[in-house]
């Protein structure tokens, strides 16, 4: 009776280890991107989107890309944060194998054996007063946990998965550096043709206060009329100070990225003020190309099956676990002058069968599939935000587009405006109020025009980001072995520093 009670105990743990963590649905994409950008759905083309600054067309950007994704810090860190990924990666296939120590140990210990020596057995031995022990050992031990019923395996296969994640991840980074370098780099150039419109609008304003200068001597205007335009200029002249200071900020936020001193990347921009723009279209292809292309998708996926293993390995916790040790050496024994020595074999076999742990490894089972269960959805979200930025940034290049076309012509109005207000001016025909309303719509359309053509290379930076582009993904069978070659082509700085 005793021995069918424990066969049932085990035949339930059994029965219990043998389940499977539940099963997900894959995570759904549409067919098609609902924003039609004009690229169209054509195929995406992998060659552009591994270097896509260099489409805008500007040798200074397409420099300091190549320099951030060697010099980054965020990369050294993500880098670092794989070494940590493949150590434990290391670690975990370790215990695969059997564990081999040299293992040794000597003793001498002096007994004093007097009274023995003294007695009459002792004097007919001739013991001596004191006596001198010996022991040493010298063996060969190896301990292996036979793994039955594959735990460790399991195990080994998800970490496999989590050093793939890490390896995701740092590609992720390397992408997030050159749109961050992208983005930064625009808006400077953005702030320095803001200075330059700044300029103009300042020239433009000087000359209509001589004008209006010049008219008040002729008696001609009031001074009145001096006043409100100085008063323009002076108005135009404290902006500069803003635009000092973001251009500065800018800038140096440009620096840090590429970890350089402070002031490196304002020396080489200088006072051009031309905000780069792709001029090819750029192809979205189709939201399945997601699963290939974006490595944050990519990482959220083996990040995923890692945990899945793991819940997996737990459930196998339920098995018994069976380990053998072997030792094999020579062991000695020495009394005073006499000494003997002897080969040392053992072999053991133990067998370890759970029992009773009060839920300790239920729990382990319920931590794992939690873990994946927030896998799968970050998985989820990782897609959804992936479809959202895409979408997005299609949106806002196809307005953008339209709306720089929109600006182009308001200028060109404003522009003429401006030009009959102050010819009307000087020949007397028009009032101070209408030159100064013109000046001031003609300034008004230019920045209009410039935050337009700003937002549009923003979401061309924005989309080729968002399909997954600045990393090499052909010629590999899968995302794995293409995230895994472009991890490995990552300077390490900070073990390799430069010289």
């Amino acid at each position: 009776m005793r021995f069918r009670r424990i066969a049932a105990v085990v035949a339930v743990a059994l029965v219990a280890a043998c389940g499977t963590p539940p099963v997900r649905p894959p995570a759904p994409l549409p067919a098609t991107y609902y924003t039609d950008a004009a690229g169209g759905s054509r195929p995406v083309d992998a060659e552009t989107l591994a270097r896509w600054w260099e489409a805008f067309d500007d040798p200074l950007l397409a420099e300091l890309a190549t320099t951030a994704l060697a010099r980054n810090l965020d990369l050294q860190a993500a880098l670092a944060e794989l070494r940590v990924a493949r150590a434990q990666l290391r670690q975990s296939r370790a215990a695969l194998y059997p564990q081999l120590d040299l293992a040794g140990q000597g003793s001498r210990q002096w007994i004093d054996t007097g009274q023995l020596a003294d007695s009459a057995p002792g004097q007919a031995l001739g013991i001596d007063d004191e006596a001198r022990v010996e022991t040493w050992q010298l063996a060969l031990q190896a301990q292996w946990e036979i793994d039955l019923f594959g735990a460790n395996r399991l195990r080994s296969a998800g970490a496999a998965r989590q050093a793939q994640a890490a390896e995701a991840q740092l590609v992720a980074v390397r992408l997030a550096v050159a749109s961050n370098l992208a983005q930064g780099y625009v808006q400077a150039r953005a702030l320095l043709a803001q200075r330059s419109l700044l300029d103009d609008a300042l020239r433009l304003a000087r000359e209509f206060e001589r004008v209006a200068e010049g008219r008040f001597r002729l008696g001609e205007a009031t001074r009145l009329d001096v006043e409100a335009a100085a008063a323009q200029r002076v108005s135009l002249e404290a902006q500069r100070g803003d635009l000092d200071a973001a251009l500065a900020e800018a800038t140096f936020a440009l620096d840090t990225l590429l970890d350089l001193p402070p002031g490196s990347v304002r020396a080489r921009l200088g006072d051009d003020g031309r905000i780069p723009l792709a001029d090819a279209e750029i192809p979205q292809g189709q939201p399945l190309d997601l699963l290939r292309r974006r490595p944050d998708v990519i990482a959220a996926a083996a990040a995923l099956e890692g945990a899945e293993l793991a819940a997996l390995a737990s459930r196998r916790d339920l098995f018994p676990k069976i380990g053998a040790s072997v030792a094999a050496g020579r062991s000695g024994f020495g009394l005073d002058d006499l000494s003997a020595a002897s080969d040392l074999r053992q072999l053991a076999v133990q067998v370890g069968f759970p029992w009773l742990d009060f839920g300790a490894r239920r729990a382990a089972i319920d931590l794992a599939d939690a873990q994946a269960d927030a896998g799968f959805v970050q998985l989820r979200q990782a897609l959804a935000a992936a479809l959202q930025e895409v979408e997005v940034a299609a949106a806002q290049l196809a307005a953008r587009r339209a709306q720089r076309e929109a600006r182009r012509a308001a200028l060109a109005s404003a522009e003429r405006t401006h030009a009959m207000a102050r010819r009307t001016y000087e020949v007397g025909l028009a009032n101070l109020g209408d030159v100064l309303d013109a000046e001031n719509g003609l300034v008004e359309a230019r920045r209009q025009l410039l935050d337009t053509e700003r937002a549009l290379a923003l979401a061309q930076v924005a989309l080729y980001t968002a399909l997954g582009g600045g990393w090499d993904v052909a010629p590999a069978r899968t995302a794995a072995e293409a995230v895994a070659r472009e991890a490995a082509g990552v300077q390490d700085r900070i073990r390799a520093p430069e010289e």
